[in-house]
């Protein structure tokens, strides 16, 4: 007599492939761990989650069919990026657990259609997050990189900065890096603003000094010595600080985007860093990644470019393990999971 169908999760993440993770979840009573293979020189990394992928990708064509079988197989899919089709390559797929805070590349696969249940990581990254936010500011508002190219010179010259208590901070979304960031600010002594998709007259919150709805972005951005840019990517985020939005922020103003380079128009900001700049533009994400190396971006004054990495990983990835692993013991449990993700509300199908 057969006992019951084990449950199979596919592990479509590399770091969380590793053995150590791979022995923890083959300990769990009827879990089978699979690993979505790749190419051992396979360049995953440096290619943007955002778009869900054709199979296989460019960093598994050595290993095509291994990767149909395993999809094949699949009641669980792991994932940071995504197979186009999934739930047409995984008929038996029943939840998504993502590998980031962002879930844009599931979003347009149309899984809440098929009952599929997505979760993601979100929270996980907000603290060293919001460090880095924090860190970018000093970094401008302090003056450093001009005290680093004086030393590089070995020039001898004071390079003065500004105060950062009393500074007005702007917080596009207000999830878990916004609110991370908003916490951090006011330990600096800032006044918070917060942009809050659904805010009701009166209404307040803890972390911030007021609350704006989404229909009041400008005034917002008008009051703010510093913008950050934390809301989710969708279709009504889209280009969410165009040209209009750049023009309301007071020329003393930084932008900070670590949401998702879809929030920004960067041929306007572009524009605008050239002919009538901001303070500083800090930029981590961009639409599409990675960032041309023809962008006039790389070369423009006060423009702050790194790619995709505000997120500290020393501890990340066991951070997004232990996720996984409390989630896949309710999933097995038939209890609710964490950090489940309404992507309807979110404005996909």
């Amino acid at each position: 007599m057969q006992g019951p169908k084990s449950i199979r999760v596919c592990l479509g993440f590399p770091p969380l492939a590793a053995p150590h993770y791979l022995e923890r979840l083959a300990a769990l009573p009827g879990v089978e761990p699979i690993v979505l293979p790749i190419d051992p020189e396979g360049d995953w990394l440096s290619v943007s989650p955002g778009e869900p992928h054709a199979e296989p990708p460019p960093w598994a064509k050595n290993v095509a069919r291994e990767r149909e079988a395993a999809l094949a197989s699949a009641d669980v899919f792991l994932g940071l990026h995504t197979p186009d089709r999934l739930a047409e390559r995984a008929p038996n797929l029943r939840w998504v657990q993502g590998c980031g805070a962002g879930v844009e590349q599931f979003g347009r696969l149309g899984l809440a259609r098929g009952g599929v249940v997505l979760t993601n990581c979100s929270g996980l990254s907000s603290g060293s997050m919001a460090e880095w936010v924090i860190g970018r500011l000093l970094q401008v508002w302090k003056r450093l990189r001009e005290a680093d190219e004086f030393q590089r010179a070995h020039r001898f010259e004071r390079s003065y900065g500004r105060t950062f208590a009393g500074s007005t901070i702007g917080i596009v979304g207000l999830g878990h890096i916004g609110r991370a960031v908003a916490v951090r600010a006011r330990a600096f002594g800032c006044r918070v603003l917060g942009l809050r998709r659904t805010v009701r007259p009166g209404d307040t919150d803890p972390d911030v000094d007021r609350l704006y709805p989404t229909s009041a972005l400008h005034e917002m951005l008008g009051e703010c010595d510093a913008v950050i840019v934390a809301a989710p990517a969708t279709a009504d985020t889209q280009h969410l600080i165009d040209a209009k939005a750049l023009a309301a922020m007071p020329r003393r103003a930084v932008l900070v985007n670590v949401a998702r380079g879809s929030l920004l128009d960067e041929a306007e900001l572009a524009r605008v860093m050239k002919e009538e700049p901001l303070a500083a533009a800090i930029l981590d994400v961009f639409d599409p990644e990675p960032l041309d190396a023809s962008s006039p971006l790389w070369d423009l004054p006060n423009v702050y470019i790194s790619a995709h990495s505000s997120v500290s990983v020393d501890r990340y990835m066991d951070d997004v393990f232990d996720l996984f692993y409390d989630n896949v013991k309710r999933f097995c449990a038939g209890e609710p999971l964490r950090n489940v993700v309404d992507m309807k509300t979110l404005g996909f199908d």
